[in-house]
């Protein structure tokens, strides 16, 4: 008999297991997820790179439950902070960090292009460079035609600064201090960040300038698409330093119609916003909505008394803080499972999916979960 009770209790846990596999709509990623690059055709979603190296999949969205499926390696060397955007059956990927050759131990900013052709499961190279370099910039398509990108780090500075690195790496911690105090003991305005608003055609293989960001460019901003408005939310003034608004510019032909930029409330227990780089964002029911990213609280109080090294010593934070504007007003509306960053996230029509993430610490995440808006607050399906 207690054999039996034994055996009854083993398979009714296998059934609930079973229960629970079946009704969870979005399967792990298969590796840890963090710095990567994601987009959306059709009705499969397609991610990787990052800390999946060289590794790209695809999730098909129409079969619920149905695991990510391994779609031909990228071909060039690793990269992270890649820009992915949708364009037709394509997937154009921009920019990103790396190192140029795998025995080389400084990263540089990759200015390449790269085409994924998700008929034929198939990567080439297109002749063409990101004229800024553009890492972390934030990109999007309005038409789905030409992309756009708002922000990025300056390659010659960005390089430079690892350049440095390598080389003082043999004098030791000392020498490598000096180097990160050169480097982040600078006003925002002096990283040079990318302020024209550049816009790629893929059918004529062109870039255009269409203007200048009256504003401050940022590095590794939430990016959301509305029509013919684009939101970028948070991201870097400068290393260690986040923007606590959000801006909004929308594009008429080739004119660019900036917003005053709204400012986003504290998150509970904090005085201030500290401002968030590495976040998710996008739109539910008509709401925008923006997830996670990393801060360094205590830095704008140091900046704001005249420490231009503001996050020297500090702790980075990883944020578990959703928040919706709702009618152009930031609220509070719920929490992640944990504070996340840096991962991927795609606009689907009832929500934004999020894809891994680093989580505090710098461990990458394998979660892959939906966020949608019910009316009054954050809802997370997985």
């Amino acid at each position: 008999m207690k054999k039996l009770v034994l055996l009854s209790l083993a398979l009714s846990a296998m059934l609930a297991a079973s229960t629970a596999a079946a009704d969870r709509r979005f399967p792990d990623f298969p590796v840890p997820a963090k710095m990567t690059a994601a987009a959306k055709v059709g009705q499969r979603v397609y991610a990787g790179l990052g800390s999946a190296g060289q590794a790209w999949y695809a999730l098909d969205l129409s079969t619920p439950g149905a695991p990510w499926q391994a779609q031909a390696p990228f071909p060039d060397q690793p990269r992270e902070h890649a820009n992915a955007v949708a364009i037709g059956s394509a997937i154009y990927v921009f920019n990103g960090q790396g190192r140029p050759d795998p025995l080389d131990s400084r990263m540089i900013v990759f200015d390449t292009v790269w085409k994924f052709d998700t008929v034929a499961n198939a990567w080439s190279q297109v002749a063409t460079r990101s004229p800024m370099g553009g890492l972390a910039a934030g990109a999007a398509t309005l038409d789905g035609r030409g992309i756009l990108f708002f922000g990025g780090a300056n390659k010659a500075i960005f390089d430079g600064y690892f350049i440095d690195r390598a080389r003082a790496a043999a004098g030791g911690k000392e020498q490598l201090d000096e180097v990160d105090r050169r480097y982040f003991e600078q006003r925002p305005q002096d990283y040079l960040f990318t302020a024209q608003v550049l816009h790629y055609d893929p059918d004529s293989n062109r870039w255009r300038n269409l203007g200048i960001d009256p504003g401050a460019p940022t590095v590794g901003a939430g990016v959301a698409v509305d029509g013919d408005t684009v939101t970028l939310v948070g991201g870097e003034l400068k290393p260690g330093l986040r923007s606590p608004h959000a801006k909004q510019v929308r594009l008429e032909g080739e004119r660019l119609h900036w917003s005053a930029p709204s400012p986003m409330p504290a998150a509970p227990g904090d005085t201030r916003q500290e401002g968030i780089a590495g976040a998710c964002a996008g739109y539910s029911g008509g709401v925008l909505l923006a997830a996670g990213g990393a801060n360094f609280p205590g830095a704008w109080k140091r900046f704001d008394s005249g420490q231009l090294y503001a996050h020297r010593g500090l702790g980075k934070t990883w944020r578990a803080d959703i928040y919706a504007s709702v009618d152009g007003r930031w609220s509070v509306a719920g929490k992640l499972p944990s504070g996340l960053g840096y991962g991927s996230c795609v606009q689907l029509d009832e929500g934004v999916l999020l894809i891994g993430g680093e989580l505090q610490g710098g461990a990458g995440s394998r979660d892959v979960f939906l966020m949608t808006w019910n009316g009054k607050a954050v809802e997370l399906l997985r």
